[in-house]
């Protein structure tokens, strides 16, 4: 038989296990996970990488030592490109794409917020907590493996983009009303190197 001081203890340790675990009153609330970041991206590069940075495996691999780093071959009109993933354990946290000779690195894909944002926006976050009313950048529709998708330079940068996705039921290859897109997530940011 439990003694009463047993008894209080477990009332007072349930009480303070559902006021820490409460019910969150935002019901269906975006709000990203915060997790502790591995690199960081800015408008100079995606952690160790910049504008220098050879689109080469050896190189990124040592760059990026601790995480997996692959190369495979995608496929766009039929024409064979090669990439660069870089994943912790198989959570893909970057897709490094070439340039045309696949000499430089054209883009960076940041999938997860593994990678933080120096400008303070998260992966998962809606279009309307980015960009306040009338201060959109410029957005175009995504084409191809993107087609669907909303592409928006990031608030102030040249060389940062952020892709959107959501639902809409109008034409391929435009980009929806403002009042459509306030509620479109942050899927992915797009890096690329500046313009020299």
């Amino acid at each position: 038989m439990l003694n009463l001081r047993t008894v209080q203890w477990m009332v007072l340790a349930t009480s303070a296990l559902f006021t820490v675990t409460g019910c969150n009153e935002k019901i269906g609330a975006t709000t990203p996970v915060a997790v502790k970041p591995i690199e960081t991206l800015s408008v100079d590069g995606v952690g160790p990488i910049n504008a220098d940075t050879p689109f080469n495996l050896h190189e990124i691999g040592m760059a990026f030592q601790g995480l997996n780093v692959t190369q495979q071959t995608n496929y766009s009109e039929g024409q064979p490109y090669h990439v660069i993933t870089v994943k912790k354990d198989v959570k893909e946290l970057l897709t490094i794409n070439p340039d045309v000779k696949e000499d430089k690195i054209f883009s960076v894909m940041v999938h997860d917020n593994l990678v933080a944002n120096g400008l303070g926006h998260a992966i998962g976050m809606k279009f309307n907590e980015i960009y306040s009313s009338g201060s959109t950048e410029e957005c175009a529709a995504g084409a191809e493996e993107l087609s669907g998708k909303v592409l928006c330079y990031a608030p102030k940068t040249g060389n940062i983009l952020y892709l959107f996705g959501g639902s809409w039921n109008g034409p391929d290859g435009a980009v929806p009303p403002k009042d459509v897109l306030a509620g479109w997530q942050l899927d992915a940011i797009i890096w690329k190197p500046p313009a020299k």
